[in-house]
């Protein structure tokens, strides 16, 4: 009967780790390149390494394979699954971008993701509550126009206040990136937009914005 995993005693040779060829591969070149021993490596990886990283386990894509860590204290008194951990670790922070956290900094980060994520959601909730509901069918009448777009009344705007307000509410609506995405209410903006942009022009022309201005445009 072979002895669980974690209560394997040590060879006469040292301590083996069962582990993923692949893995074993990379702890090599790891102690190669910082010209140590896979045992003082595993040893540092277990003293200084949090071993809070997923275990690697002992198979991966090149098969499965023996990782001599020798016979020291440290390694002894540690689990295989242990032993890999801080290794994977190890290989992780060798990565010259890799950084270590603090675990109250990493737990800071966690809990700012959350909240931003919940403010994400509610704005998306409110976004959604605020929105104009689509009309049936396409818009024709320039105060629907108007209405969707936020103006008091047809009289209210310039074509560069429209076009803004399009840019603004665009976003919102995108079918493929808005925070409350309709593609019928994107249809129906770009609508209102065209509509609008005629109706100022058709009234500059005509001298009927002036007059319903009250003086000449600024």
């Amino acid at each position: 009967m072979t002895a669980p995993e974690e209560f394997r005693p040590a060879t006469a040779a040292g301590r083996s780790v069962r582990c993923g060829a692949a893995f074993h591969a990379a702890v090599l070149e790891l102690a190669a390149a910082r010209r140590v021993g896979v045992p003082d490596l595993a040893a540092a990886a277990l003293l200084l390494v949090p071993a809070a990283s997923a275990d690697p386990g002992v198979r991966d894509g090149g098969g499965e394979a023996l990782l001599e860590v020798g016979a020291t204290a440290v390694c002894d008194a540690a689990s295989d699954q242990t032993i890999r951990k801080a290794l994977a670790a190890a290989l992780a922070l060798a990565d010259p971008g890799a950084r270590i956290l603090a675990g109250d900094d990493v737990r800071r980060l966690e809990a700012a993701v959350e909240t931003l994520g919940y403010r994400n959601k509610t704005l998306a909730h409110a976004l959604q509550r605020l929105s104009f509901q689509p009309l049936d069918g396409r818009i024709t009448e320039v105060r629907d126009a108007a209405q969707l777009f936020g103006f008091v009344n047809q009289w209210c705007f310039d074509e560069e206040q429209v076009r803004r307000r399009f840019r603004e509410l665009a976003p919102v609506y995108h079918p493929d990136t808005g925070i409350v995405a309709c593609r019928e209410r994107m249809g129906q903006l770009i609508d209102a937009r065209n509509l609008l942009v005629h109706h100022v022009r058709t009234v500059y022309s005509s001298g009927d914005w002036v007059a319903k201005r009250g003086g000449p445009p600024s």
